[in-house]
């Protein structure tokens, strides 16, 4: 193992961590998270470009090819807990970004161990999953040869000390729905168009959807709205529909029959409007980045520390890079780290030790990408 050859400092990997976790802020609003990445990068000496209308910044190291790029999300979450509204990293992107900040001081420090160019990304908005196109369409980093990502992983997919060298997330998708009807008296029904009624016929068709694959998949109604009175036929409605599939192109089968049935229900004085919708696209495995990355977990953590990839029914923003063909190669790495309860809960703690091990894992997988 080369753990102990990667010379981390960890107490300032502690404040960090301990500012970030502190300082939590939603998508584009990480005005002082941004502050004190560009703050941490002018003491390395770190040349970095900020973007010109959101947070978040990309940091560069080195020259030449390969082009290596490093994502590490900055935004954190909304939530209600014990009886009072916060913001919190419920879903580790303090420790991702203590980890990759890591990598720069190393890569700063060591420069004769980085073959190439090292762009560091820290981007806003993963939560949303818009913070990754926004990075892309903003011109600012070009084409990569490979990029790396990672994330903190539940101990009941990733045990403690041990790591995934890619995470299988899935393509995930959610529509925003209006259905638009006709109101009546709830005495003489016949002459409205019931919202309701439509929507329960576009429920029960879709979860008796059945698509041709053993690959999973899931189709769930998570929010809908209509009516103010008991006594009138609403005509309008709003609902949230979740979609999930294990790959890209099952997600476009799965999304046209959607579609369909959407499209069917439009009859009667009924009309169907999709107000917005949020894709985020499954992970496209690189066998050259996943093989650099494997590397780097048994470099790291020993052949035992090296695990199979869990399927899981997550999606990450990451992908778009990937699918946007801005990276050629890439690959997440799924850090084991004693996580518990699960992701996204305020109360969720883990092994910060594997801040450390991440951190040279992440450092050896550029160290061995040629």
């Amino acid at each position: 193992m080369i753990e102990t050859k990667i010379k981390l400092n960890q107490s300032q990997m502690k404040r960090d961590f301990d500012y970030l976790h502190a300082n939590a802020e939603t998508a584009f609003n990480e005005v002082k998270t941004t502050e004190y990445l560009a703050g941490e990068l002018d003491n390395m000496g770190i040349t970095y470009e900020r973007f010109d209308h959101m947070t978040g910044l990309i940091a560069t190291l080195g020259s030449g090819h390969p082009v290596i790029g490093m994502r590490a999300d900055i935004d954190a979450l909304k939530q209600h807990y014990q009886g009072k509204t916060g913001v919190f990293h419920s879903c580790g992107h303090d420790a991702h970004m203590t980890i990759v900040l890591a990598v720069a001081r190393y890569f700063q420090e060591n420069p004769q161990e980085l073959s190439g160019t090292l762009k560091l990304i820290f981007q806003p908005a993963e939560e949303t999953v818009t913070g990754a196109e926004k990075v892309i369409k903003s011109g600012k980093l070009g084409k990569l040869d490979y990029l790396y990502g990672l994330h903190v992983c539940p101990e009941s997919e990733v045990a403690d000390h041990q790591a995934e060298p890619i995470i299988l997330d899935a393509a995930t998708r959610t529509l925003w729905v209006t259905i638009k009807g006709r109101t009546a008296h709830a005495g003489k029904p016949q002459l409205g168009a019931n919202v309701i009624d439509a929507f329960s016929e576009i429920n029960q068709q879709l979860r008796q959807i059945s698509l041709d694959t053993a690959e999973p998949y899931s189709v769930t109604a998570t929010m809908f709205h209509a009516g103010e009175s008991s006594n009138i036929v609403p005509d309008n409605g709003t609902f949230a529909l979740d979609y999930r599939t294990r790959t890209n192109e099952l997600m476009a089968v799965l999304q046209e029959k959607i579609f369909a049935i959407l499209k069917g229900v439009e009859k009667d004085g009924i009309q169907i409007t999709i107000d917005g919708n949020d894709f985020s696209p499954a992970a496209i495995p690189s066998e050259k980045a996943i093989a650099n990355m494997k590397t780097a977990i048994v470099n790291v953590l020993g052949q035992s520390g090296l695990v199979e990839p869990v399927v899981t029914p997550g999606g990450d923003d990451f992908h778009f890079y990937a699918y946007d063909k801005a990276a050629k190669n890439s690959t997440m790495l799924g850090l084991g780290c004693g996580l518990k309860p699960g992701l996204h809960i305020p109360a969720m703690t883990f092994n910060h030790d594997a801040i450390l091990a991440g951190a040279r894992m992440m450092i050896d997988a550029v160290r061995v990408t040629k």
